[in-house]
């Protein structure tokens, strides 16, 4: 896969900048690093089809953990580091890797004690894996369609759900978006999303180096407040920057405080995974005179799959932009087309998506319908193709950290709670973009009026983890419910106006 990257022309361009300013690495390196940790990876018995856990931060050692794997026709499987203890055993439950790759520089201890049967392999942040030498161990074959890494994203119960995707699934993701955003050779990426989403994923590890960029890492403990970032931002003077949209919320609070020229060098800032908001957009662009392109994909649809233009954006653009790389088509509930201009639930087919989910064929067929994938978003397509999105038929919440969330995993984790007898989790309109995460309970007995709201989020952090907390708790006497039992999500959001 890597080779196929390289045998398109601009890749020989790609450098990787393992910290703002650092002395970049060529291809000859990056290959260098390849060739030694993918025979280590051989040499401790890593076949076709086997699956790598990482847990690390993103940087030069993800890049190198990715295609190291990836070399080997096994699929590595990005952990979010934030997730607590509990929920990583139910993970590595269901992956059952057969290594753990793990960055030296981040305290492993949790994991010495985790991994039992996965063997834990350091990675330094120079993308050397512990014991590697120049002995090199052949590399089997490996078809297109193998996997190449799976990726989590919410489900309807506490664990979430594994999408597997494949090496030419990726590789025609990563040209897409190359084409479809025009990124060149020489120009510089900052990407802030994290290794473990689609974005920070494919974006740095794939569709840069087909580019032929220059990747600058951006490690999470080098922006751990707005201020860092800021000084980040100026220290890169990236010509491409992908991040959430609490970025533009987060610039335009600071106002007067961040240098007008901030961004003299960006061509276009790329958002997606939350809603953005317009009018912070056009704050955005009113200061720093730099187009926000608002794109949309799942992690089932291998990310891209609508865009904004450059060349004809505009900052009250509201819409997700074109379809790329896909056919569309928005329905009614009986899965008929309705009219342009008519809401409905958009649908994508592609040549290329996903493979499915890990060991969960009843989930696949539910979201997969002859070819064609629900994405539970409910659309409409304006008269110049362009589509815009007013709200979603699944029951997804787009929270501020930019994932989807399925509401029953958090409800599932809050019935755990000793004074919960009842959960309803909803999401409710940020300003800076997505949705904050809102919990009605019911209590086991009295009003339990000496439980402080933080008590029950920490109950979550300790179980899904931050982004998964709710930010706003109300407890009630009951749950809007249908008269089969279910849920009526749509008159929750209600009961947070009284």
């Amino acid at each position: 896969m890597w080779d196929s990257i390289i045998k398109r022309g601009n890749a020989r361009d790609f450098l990787i900048e393992p910290a703002p300013g650092a002395s970049a690495l060529g291809v000859t390196e990056i290959q260098r690093l390849l060739d030694s940790a993918a025979s280590r990876l051989r040499s401790l018995g890593l076949q076709t089809g086997d699956r790598v856990l990482f847990c690390g931060d993103q940087g030069l050692s993800a890049f190198i953990a990715f295609w190291a794997t990836v070399a080997n026709g096994a699929a590595l499987v990005p952990l979010d580091p934030t997730w607590p203890i509990p929920m990583c055993r139910r993970v590595l439950a269901k992956i059952a890797p057969r290594l753990t790759i793990i960055d030296s520089s981040k305290d492993d201890s949790a994991w010495r004690e985790l991994s039992t049967s996965a063997p834990l392999m350091p990675i330094d942040p120079e993308g050397r894996i512990a014991g590697s030498s120049d002995e090199v161990f052949p590399a089997a074959a490996v078809r297109g369609t193998a996997p190449a890494t799976c990726l989590f994203t919410s489900g309807s119960t506490a664990d979430p759900k594994v999408v597997v995707l494949s090496r030419d699934a990726l590789l025609r993701s990563g040209q897409l978006l190359v084409d479809s955003f025009g990124w060149s050779p020489g120009e510089r990426l900052l990407n802030l999303a994290d290794p473990h989403t689609m974005s920070g994923l494919r974006n740095a590890f794939v569709a840069a180096p087909l580019a032929g960029m220059r990747w600058v890492c951006s490690p999470r403990d080098g922006r751990t407040d707005v201020f860092s970032l800021v000084e980040l931002l100026a220290r890169v003077a990236a010509q491409r920057i992908v991040a959430a949209p609490l970025l533009l919320r987060h610039l335009n609070l600071l106002g007067a405080r961040v240098p007008a020229d901030l961004f003299r060098s960006t061509l276009a800032v790329y958002c997606t995974g939350a809603d953005l908001n317009t009018l912070e957009v056009q704050r955005f662009h009113a200061r720093f005179a730099v187009p926000v392109i608002n794109y949309y994909g799942l992690t089932e649809t291998v990310g891209l799959c609508l865009t904004q233009r450059l060349k004809d954006w505009r900052p009250d653009d509201s819409s997700i932009g074109y379809p790329v790389g896909c056919e569309i088509r928005i329905v009614d509930e009986q899965g008929e087309d309705v009219p342009q201009g008519t809401e409905g639930e958009l649908q994508i087919h592609q040549s290329c998506g996903m493979s499915g989910y890990l060991a969960d064929p009843e989930a696949t067929a539910e979201i997969l319908h002859a070819g064609w994938l629900r994405t539970g978003d409910l659309v409409r397509q304006r008269s110049d193709g362009s589509v815009v999105i007013v709200g979603r038929r699944a029951n997804f919440i787009k929270a501020l950290t930019t994932e989807k969330v399925h509401p029953c995993e958090i409800e599932a984790v809050l019935e755990q709670h000793e004074l919960v007898a009842e959960a309803a989790v909803c999401g409710l309109p940020d300003t800076a973009g997505g949705e904050r995460i809102a919990a009605l309970l019911v209590a086991k007995s009295a009003r339990p009026d000496g439980c402080p709201p933080g008590e029950i989020a920490e109950f979550v952090v300790e179980r899904l983890g931050t982004a998964r907390a709710p930010k706003v708790i109300r407890w009630v006497g009951s749950i809007p419910r249908s008269a089969n039992g279910k849920i009526v999500r749509a008159r929750l959001s209600e009961r947070f106006n009284d």
